[in-house]
């Protein structure tokens, strides 16, 4: 079967002018800038100045691959990686400066909040004109018009022009419109960050939905989250160039590896006279750069024992995202297990949890030591950082709400009539 996308040597260049200008000049500057131009050419005409040059950008570079029918591509990277820019060739918005791409059936795109509605026509007006723009008939438009306003959740709103709409409203009535177009692939950047944790889901549960039917869904996300739970593949870019393409959780690796936000490993010198610190880590049996709930995580720590002490204290404690404790393991805790503490030497110390208690969201570990009653040795100097995703995420429920730890899931429904 021939790919639905096929992408050829795709680059695009954009010149970035050099020129000292000011979007809001006055008609007085630009005279006075234009004629120091004239003199400066008249002066010196084969001297050209800084402020005509312009730099050429690649924002991408030799980008191939292709994408097969149903599949369900999240293309991921750092902020100027170009993920924009192609999805704007692919939309045909804009062309590229080599290469070819190959569309095969018809193209709905969302990327922009707002793109193809008008600011002065009601919402009931601008279903109409937007569908229209993106291909639909005005009887295509008409049989799904009561669809389109119960996704949007605008039905109260929609004999009200649009620019008293809040730019959640514009994002929602934008999805429901592409989302409801019989599309043979769907093009969405990063406009479901505008909506509410709840409205997300929703969008989510619909893009699934058209993937199940056939559908190709390309997905620009920065929630990590939310790919992995939509997509089957991912396109890792980076600087312009494509860095991988794969299975969506080793794409997520494969950029995560790039990124210093979620150190899992800690190399250095910390402690004082009793014992010193030389590494720590936290790891499952996958090698990932993140977590699934399920996954058994393990937090290794390499230390030597200078000073001995029966009251010498190792423990974790996890924190959440906005700094608030969630709990914490020490040793004297479990003092049958770490007779090796009061001795002196090099040790190794390991404690095991399950990412199942905890929900979707970045948390941090960090290692404590101190002497009972005394003084303590470590406070933030060793600190690991894990994300944690569900592979399913459950879309009747909003994460914003679902935050921190988990009461696992041991639940038990029966029925009784007689109650």
């Amino acid at each position: 079967m021939a790919p639905v996308i096929e992408i050829e040597n795709v680059s695009k260049k954009y010149l970035i002018s050099h020129q000292n200008q000011d979007s809001y000049d006055t008609l007085v500057n630009t005279l006075s800038r234009w004629a120091k131009r004239v003199y400066n050419l008249v002066r010196h005409p084969f001297i050209s100045s800084l402020e005509g040059q312009k730099e050429e950008f690649w924002a991408l570079q030799n980008i191939s691959f292709n994408i097969q029918e149903g599949d369900r591509i999240g293309i991921i990277g750092r902020n100027g990686a170009g993920k924009s820019t192609l999805l704007k060739i692919l939309s045909r918005i804009t062309l590229p400066t080599t290469g070819e791409i190959r569309l095969r059936g018809r193209v709905a795109s969302l990327l922009e909040v707002g793109t193809g509605f008008h600011l002065e026509l009601t919402g009931r007006e601008n279903i109409f004109l937007n569908g229209a723009i993106l291909g639909m008939s005005r009887e295509e438009i008409k049989r799904k018009f009561d669809d389109i306003v119960a996704f949007a959740e605008v039905e109260q709103f929609l004999d009200t022009p649009l620019k008293r709409f809040s730019s959640g409203m514009h994002m929602r009535l934008g999805f429901a419109i592409a989302a409801h177009l019989d599309s043979d692939i769907l093009i969405v950047d990063e406009v479901l960050a505008v909506g509410d944790a709840q409205f997300q889901q929703k969008c989510l549960k619909k893009l699934g939905d058209l993937s199940s039917a056939g559908r190709t869904v390309l997905f620009v996300s920065h929630d990590i989250g939310s790919v992995l739970t939509l997509c089957n593949k991912g396109v890792f870019l980076e600087k312009g160039a494509l860095k991988y393409i794969g299975p969506i959780d080793q794409c997520v690796n494969a950029y995560m590896q790039t990124c210093h936000a979620h150190p899992l490993k800690w190399v250095g010198k910390a402690g004082d006279e009793h014992i010193h610190f030389m590494c720590a880590s936290i790891s499952s049996d996958a090698t990932r750069e993140f977590f699934y709930q399920g996954d058994r995580v393990q937090v290794e720590v390499d230390y030597q024992v200078l000073q001995p002490s029966k009251d010498l204290v190792l423990g974790v404690a996890i924190w959440n995202q906005r700094n608030q404790l969630l709990g914490r393991s020490q040793t004297w805790d479990h003092p049958q297990e770490f007779p090796l503490l009061a001795q002196k030497g090099k040790q190794r110390a390991v404690f095991n949890f399950d990412a199942s208690l905890f929900h979707e969201g970045e948390y941090t570990v960090r290692l404590e030591c101190f002497i009972h009653n005394k003084k303590s040795i470590l406070k933030e100097e060793i600190s690991l950082k894990f994300p944690v995703y569900a592979k399913q995420r459950n879309t009747h429920s909003t994460r914003a709400i679902r935050s921190g730890v988990s009461l696992g899931t041991d639940w038990s429904i029966s029925s009784k009539e007689d109650i």
